[in-house]
């Protein structure tokens, strides 16, 4: 529900620091440091406070807009992080409708920089998806045009279409399948509630915030994860075989990198996993599939 500006009254305690003075703060934390996971905190913050239109002229004014915008432009000439990214671009999605910032973008060389966007991360749903919305978002008379003549943009949307209407593309030796993901606390609590593993290492019954940065996830979570992938891109297959292990811990809150390759294709499939945080190996192995007589 969208706030009123009493409601934003009510909510400030008596002494408190204003919805415009707050913002303004967490842009210049995002710029004062370089702790990748206070960054990550303020921006899905901002982001946050960019789906209700109360605060739009006060991120406008904290030039929030104008760092979602840096994060996008530098990630398609650079590797940015990935949760900043996402953030960003739903940032972006949810204050484009704000005159003055639609104005900002398109100003900004805006659409190229989203046409970009959507080109290097094709495959990521979250990040095109959102892409996607803001340029809907921007869409006028005059930008329709813009974008109707932009051969590279209109190609792009095709082959998204026809990928994503065509039959399932028959996985070869070197395929390799992706998937990113961020696990937090509520989706452990969720698969110990399911497994009954209430081991304390992955959970935890206080609010000690020291306690908590000490869990970490499931290898049954992980594992669960790849067996996902393989059964999404393999249908009618059945694990026969797995050989795997957890050379390092899984923290929460932390983005993690999941691919399957695969190695060999006959009678038995032959696929190897790797899930990495922070460039270190969390969970890696090999499986061999049998595809199921019907």
């Amino acid at each position: 529900m969208f706030s009123t500006q009493e409601s934003l009254k009510r909510k400030t305690p008596a002494g408190g620091i204003n919805r415009r003075a707050y913002l303004c703060l967490l842009v210049d934390e995002y710029y004062e440091t370089s702790n990748l996971e206070a960054q990550q905190q303020v921006t899905a913050n901002l982001a946050n406070f960019a789906y209700d239109p109360i605060n739009w002229t006060f991120l406008r004014e904290a030039k929030a807009h104008e760092l979602f915008y840096d994060i996008v432009q530098q990630s398609t000439g650079s590797v940015v992080d990935r949760l900043l990214l996402l953030h960003a671009i739903v940032g972006l999605a949810n204050i484009c409708l704000d005159p003055a910032i639609a104005e900002f973008i398109e100003r900004s060389n805006g659409y190229d920089q989203l046409r970009a966007l959507l080109e290097k991360y094709q495959t990521d749903c979250e990040i095109a998806c959102n892409a996607l919305t803001c340029y809907s978002f921007l869409l006028n008379d005059s930008s329709t045009d813009q974008l109707k003549k932009d051969k590279r943009l209109v190609r792009l949307l095709e082959l998204r279409w026809m990928s994503a209407t065509s039959a399932r593309v028959q996985p070869t030796v070197g395929t390799v399948f992706r998937l990113t993901r961020t696990f937090r606390e509520t989706d452990v609590k969720q698969f110990v509630a399911l497994t009954g593993d209430s081991n304390p290492i992955h959970v935890s019954t206080t609010n000690d915030c020291e306690r908590k940065e000490q869990l970490f996830v499931n290898g049954a979570f992980l594992n669960g994860v790849i067996a996902g992938i393989i059964g999404s891109n393999f249908p009618g297959f059945v694990v026969t075989t797995q050989n795997f292990r957890f050379p390092n811990r899984c923290q929460l809150d932390k983005e993690v990198q999941f691919s399957v390759t695969v190695e060999e294709m006959r009678k038995i499939v032959t696929v190897s996993y790797e899930s990495k945080q922070n460039d270190r190996v969390v969970f890696e192995g090999i499986a061999k599939l049998f595809a199921v007589r019907k």
